[in-house]
């Protein structure tokens, strides 16, 4: 059996891959563009819109029940907390800086629900479903990233795979690149707004 430590960073490596590639496809299918109807019904007309579409909806639920059901719970115990139901969980993880918000995530968890397991037929009702969630990545990334931080200045991990593990080096330039895009398309794009005059 794997001790706690090790596990929790285990969970934090998927985690860290789980949300670069949520971040990978976030920017290949929303791009800037306003996400209602006629956005979603341009996205369903083409198989590639669809695979897009149906990989956000994948990657998004699965990194939120990675760190609800499982990156969580392993957290809260390694500090010495005491795991309970996911709501117990994210309400103590709200109380402790890791979470900014326990009802959005009760909120995720819910929309999560909906765009898996319904068929959203109604175009506007999914843009809106697509826009919140989208609007939702960046808690999701929050938590990992605040969870991450701790972990890496306080939790030893029992087999050297933690802060400066190769795997782990590998996961922080990942999303020092991301951060790095996200913030050089920023200004691009203000760039654009301004002028180059």
């Amino acid at each position: 059996m794997i001790s706690e430590r090790r596990r929790l960073w285990q969970l934090l490596e998927l985690v860290g891959r789980e949300g670069f590639h949520l971040q990978g496809v976030v920017d290949r299918l929303f791009s800037d563009e306003k996400v209602d109807d006629q956005w979603v019904g341009n996205v369903i007309a083409t198989p590639e819109g669809i695979d897009r579409l149906e990989s956000f909806v994948g990657k998004f639920s699965r990194m939120q029940d990675t760190t609800i059901d499982k990156l969580l719970p392993a957290f809260l115990v390694a500090i010495g907390e005491r795991s309970g139901t996911a709501l117990d969980n994210l309400n103590r993880a709200e109380k402790l800086g890791f979470v900014r918000g326990a009802d959005a995530w009760l909120s995720m968890r819910m929309l999560r629900n909906r765009l898996v397991h319904e068929y959203v037929e109604d175009l506007t009702e999914l843009a809106a479903a697509l826009s919140k969630a989208r609007l939702l990545v960046p808690e999701l990334q929050y938590c990992y990233e605040a969870v991450r931080r701790y972990a890496d200045k306080h939790i030893p991990n029992d087999d050297g795979a933690g802060a400066d593990s190769v795997r782990s080096k590998q996961v922080k330039q990942t999303l020092a690149a991301m951060r790095k895009q996200i913030n050089l398309d920023g200004d691009i794009k203000q760039l654009g707004r301004e002028g180059l005059d």
